[in-house]
């Protein structure tokens, strides 16, 4: 993309060769150094593209070799200008929008958040705004390295962040953690414990550091030691001379259990569209917007979706320049019955959603059980699942005092 744009800079001419030898122009042209690009087969010869300066340099090799050039098109800056000279109000605006082009391109005028969760778009729109890193920063203020660890040191949900700035754009990538693993990060120093983060059995604990307190099979309720950050020092006779504080490392998986309940009515308003509807367009200045062809138009219910169109010269070199679509269709409420069919499939849908949230973290369901009732006004469904997680948290260490005696 470079080199075409510096081409197209310079000024360069699309040709037709012809003669008696036009191969031998081409060689010679290639031991001069010539560029030559495009280069395709013609009636009797060749067409190319040539610099505008290669050009004259050549001249004197179309004598040599017998051959005669045709210009079949003129491009670039050059040209253009030439075009155009006698237009000096048409160049003045022209130079005025390179140069706007040129300070535009040294601020930020898009922002894209990728893999939000449970954190909201908005939210991290709204901290980037907070720490001057929002829309319309200068980019030379903004640093990528400290605003990812900004944003780990914020929200603890955020396992991996990656920030990064091109054209106009600033892209900010995240990894959330699983919901199991926001109180198991692993500190790195002082005295802590692995403690249980809710009532489970134990299925299995490996400890890397520290002392377990459980085995497979107990049952455990929230809050307790798992594997303590206090390690024992005993004396020659077996007893506990000295403690010594640590950070306490493994892995912990318990049993759990989850239930799930919903409850429809089944009588419900469904909405009709009338086929009304108004379309009208705001476009946005940086922070001015203008209205254009307003229509007032008023519906006593209606459903309102905006759609903006951000103006991109280049790919991630964006302007702050936005059109933004406003759509209100009316639409009425009319009074809706759910079949029985129909209720037990919207909450099937919705038990198939609660699977689903542990099946996409790799958590292993041993037992489900559902059941659905339905009545003449209202259909509810219960379930219950056993599945292995993690429920390690870490808290700090619990101090106990040693006596000793001599």
């Amino acid at each position: 993309m470079i080199f075409s744009l510096l081409k197209y800079m310079q000024g360069f001419l699309q040709v037709k060769i012809t003669g008696k030898s036009p191969e031998r122009f081409l060689n010679l042209c290639v031991r001069r150094n010539i560029l030559i690009w495009n280069l395709h087969p013609a009636e009797m010869g060749y067409t190319f593209c040539i610099t505008l300066r290669g050009f004259r340099e050549s001249k004197d090799l179309l004598k040599k070799t017998y051959t005669k050039v045709e210009i079949l098109n003129k491009c670039g800056v050059p040209f253009w200008f030439y075009r155009y000279r006698k237009r000096k109000l048409f160049a003045l605006g022209v130079v005025l929008v390179i140069f706007l082009l040129s300070r535009c391109s040294a601020y930020v005028w898009k922002i894209e958040v990728n893999g939000t969760s449970r954190l909201s778009e908005p939210m991290i729109l709204t901290w980037l705004e907070a720490k001057q890193t929002g829309f319309g920063t200068k980019k030379a203020n903004i640093d990528c390295e400290a605003v990812e660890a900004a944003l780990r040191s914020q929200f603890e949900e955020i396992a991996w962040t990656s920030v990064k700035l091109e054209g106009t754009k600033l892209t900010v990538d995240l990894t959330e953690r699983l919901e199991e693993e926001t109180g198991a990060q692993l500190p790195s120093e002082g005295a802590w414990d692995l403690t249980a983060q809710e009532d489970a059995q134990i299925v299995s604990i490996y400890t890397r550091s520290g002392t377990p307190q459980v085995k497979k099979g107990d049952v455990v309720s929230k809050g307790a030691v798992l594997i303590s950050g206090c390690l024992d020092i005993l004396d020659d006779t077996g007893a506990v001379a000295k403690q010594n504080y640590i950070v306490a490392d493994g892995d912990v998986t318990g049993r759990v259990y989850r239930s799930f309940a919903s409850e429809l009515i089944r009588n419900y308003h469904k909405k009709i569209y009338t086929g009304e509807q108004s379309t009208t367009y705001t476009l946005q200045l940086g922070n001015l917007k203008i209205p254009i062809f307003p229509k007032h138009t008023t519906y006593e219910m209606c459903e309102t979706t905006v759609v903006e169109h951000q103006l991109e010269i280049l790919p991630d070199f964006y302007l702050p320049v936005s059109l933004y679509k406003t759509t209100k269709k009316a639409y009425q409420y009319m009074d809706e019955i759910y079949t029985e069919t129909q209720a037990e499939a919207i909450l099937t849908e919705e038990w198939n959603q609660f699977l689903e949230k542990f099946t996409q973290k790799g958590i292993p369901i041993i037992v489900k059980n559902v059941k659905i009732e339905t009545t003449e006004k209202k259909s509810r469904i219960r379930g219950t699942i056993t599945a292995d997680i993690s429920i390690k948290k870490y808290a700090p260490a619990r101090r106990s005092a040693v006596t000793t005696e001599e």
